[in-house]
């Protein structure tokens, strides 16, 4: 389980300077995703790293589908849907502890809530880039009642399946890796992935105020949390 530091950071300063390139994180991000993706890669090795890649890719995607509407909306994200060092930290960190504990312990438990992890934090992003596409006014996840789109807390049908599906297929990709151990452990870690991104709009309408990087840090950490106390 692993690869060397060396390679680590071969493969993530190329990955990080392609993503950069293609617009995809700004300059602080691409240094921000540089740290995360060597710890990530050195620790659970190319599995790992092709994990926080769908992540990273597949976010950036949807990011950048009806970019123009959304920003009319107000849910786009800012910089032209560049992703900044703080969204990796948000995001990542707590998938990088995960990896670093797996790498250190050998326990496929932790290896599954690293899956977990990044599977909140992909279906949160779905979440949030294919609901402001609904045409539907979102509603508030705590009261039902409707509110702007991009609004703290706020949920739609079609953001709602896309972070489902987002969470299976991150589990999946885990499950075919290695890094998930058989088709139950895969489901928990898909579940597990979907339940934080409750987490995730449940803080957000209770404490509006409490800023996306602190709700991005609890939705992965409940999906982790979730998976280590049932394996």
């Amino acid at each position: 389980m692993g690869g060397s530091l060396v390679e680590a950071l071969l493969v993530t300063g190329l990955f990080a300077g392609l993503a950069y390139a293609l617009g995809m994180v700004s300059r602080d991000g691409a240094l921000g995703g540089l740290v995360v993706g060597t710890a990530i890669y050195a620790s659970l090795g190319p599995e790992g790293f092709t994990v926080l890649a769908l992540f990273v890719v597949g976010g950036s995607t949807l990011t950048r589908i009806g970019y123009g509407r959304k920003k009319e909306s107000g849910a786009a994200e800012a910089r032209g849907g560049r992703r900044g060092a703080r969204n990796a930290v948000a995001n990542c960190s707590v998938a990088v502890a995960c990896a670093l504990l797996a790498a250190l312990t050998g326990s496929g438990a932790f290896a599954a809530a690293f899956i977990a992890s990044l599977g909140a934090a992909f279906a949160d992003t779905s979440e949030s880039e294919v609901g402001g596409l609904a045409r539907r006014t979102p509603r508030l996840i705590t009261t039902l009642q409707k509110v702007p789109p991009g609004t703290d807390g706020a949920v739609s049908v079609p953001g709602t399946l896309a972070g489902g599906a987002a969470a299976g297929l991150t589990a999946f990709l885990g499950l075919a890796l290695g890094l998930v151990d058989g088709p139950e452990a895969a489901l928990l870690v898909a579940c597990a992935s979907f339940l934080g991104t409750v987490a995730d709009s449940l803080v957000g309408a209770l404490v509006p105020r409490v800023g996306n990087e602190i709700t991005n840090v609890m939705c992965t950490l409940v999906a982790a949390l979730l998976v280590l106390a049932i394996l």
